[in-house]
């Protein structure tokens, strides 16, 4: 018999995994194509910035990394596909109050969380980039669009996007996002 709790959190953890080896591979495929960026020495040490922003942010439940983002930047990531702000949820706004949960409510909230995954990974590439190269509004929404082309382009298939990373940019994605320069 299969425990539902941890079922949602090995889907939740699956979203992880696949929504940073596609965010990533078409962040390092759009600084290679769009921004001139070299080898992959300097996609490697944003990588290495998001890895220092994932960790600063998992050290506490008081922010999320899209409140992060949007207390440094200004910047504010929704999800289109709810049409829902980060502000309206409790697994996203520490300032909301969720109570105590009982064991459904926190399985519904971790499914809820999968829609937002998608959404934190690019909130963390873009306060990286904001924090290691100082970009701003322009150049934030600029690579956050370059990302989405790309990623279509690619019609969301994570496995072309990672060969194409390593082919183009000459960054290896080793699953979840790590990430280790080619040889």
């Amino acid at each position: 018999m299969k425990d539902a709790l941890r079922e949602a959190d090995k889907d939740l953890q699956k979203e992880m995994e696949k929504q940073v080896d596609m965010i990533y591979s078409a962040m390092a495929i759009s600084f290679r194509r769009y921004w001139g960026w070299g080898g992959a020495l300097r996609i490697r040490r944003l990588m290495d910035k998001t890895q220092e922003t994932w960790d600063e942010c998992g050290a506490s439940n008081e922010v999320s990394m899209l409140e992060m983002l949007e207390n440094e930047t200004g910047i504010e990531i929704r999800n289109h596909e709810q049409g829902k702000s980060w502000h309206e949820l409790a697994y996203l706004n520490a300032k909301i109050d969720m109570g105590r949960m009982n064991r459904a409510q926190w399985i519904y909230m971790r499914q809820r969380q999968k829609e937002w995954v998608g959404p934190q990974v690019v909130a963390c590439v873009l306060l990286s980039l904001y924090r290691k190269y100082s970009f701003g509004h322009v150049r934030c929404l600029r690579v956050l669009q370059q990302i989405e082309e790309v990623e279509r382009k690619f019609n969301f298939d994570v496995k072309a996007l990672r060969t194409a990373c390593m082919e183009e940019a000459g960054v290896e994605l080793k699953g979840g996002g790590s990430a280790c320069r080619k040889n």
